[in-house]
């Protein structure tokens, strides 16, 4: 993922997600911002991974992504990393 994913890029992202037979890392190092758009795409990515068995992981997140997903609670549904510091 690169640059923003809020609602204009939405619809794109969860197309392109779907498209994949089972995304099972997403590399957010290029991921400047997310608004709650974003997280909807990224936690149905999540259910439908799980349903088959599977699951996402969501590696090098930037620290304010970070802590959007901290707060939210998204860090307990999807497995999420920091960037190295």
């Amino acid at each position: 993922m690169a640059g923003r994913l809020d609602a204009t890029q939405c619809d794109a992202a969860l197309s392109f997600l779907n498209g994949l037979p089972a995304p099972q890392v997403i590399d957010l190092a290029s991921l400047e911002y997310i608004a709650s758009a974003g997280l909807r795409v990224l936690l149905l990515t999540q259910k439908r991974t799980k349903a088959a068995g599977g699951g996402i992981r969501l590696i090098n997140a930037r620290p304010q992504i970070y802590d959007i997903f901290r707060y939210a609670g998204f860090d307990r549904i999807i497995a999420v990393s920091r960037a190295a510091d």
